[in-house]
């Protein structure tokens, strides 16, 4: 059974040193899966690492579909 997760994900930038952390929010089988999917999404250079859990309500809230399992959300602020 999918869950929501909230994931954190860092993009390394070759060359320039500097690194990008943005906030998301992906369905998954378990935290494992979260950070496979959020690196997935991110792409190369990537690191993901999951906070939490969402609750039921927060799952209505992004608008996710847990049956849409690899679907991910990315969040304007960090607000888990």
């Amino acid at each position: 059974m999918n869950k929501g997760f909230g994931v954190t994900v860092t993009v390394a930038h070759p060359g320039s040193g500097k690194s990008k952390t943005a906030p998301l929010v992906v369905v998954a089988k378990d935290e494992r899966d979260a950070e496979l999917v959020a690196e997935k999404a991110a792409g190369p250079n990537s690191h993901a690492e999951t906070l939490r859990e969402l609750t039921d309500e927060e799952v209505r809230e992004h608008g996710l579909d847990l049956q849409a399992h690899g679907s991910a959300k990315a969040l304007p602020i960090l607000n888990l």
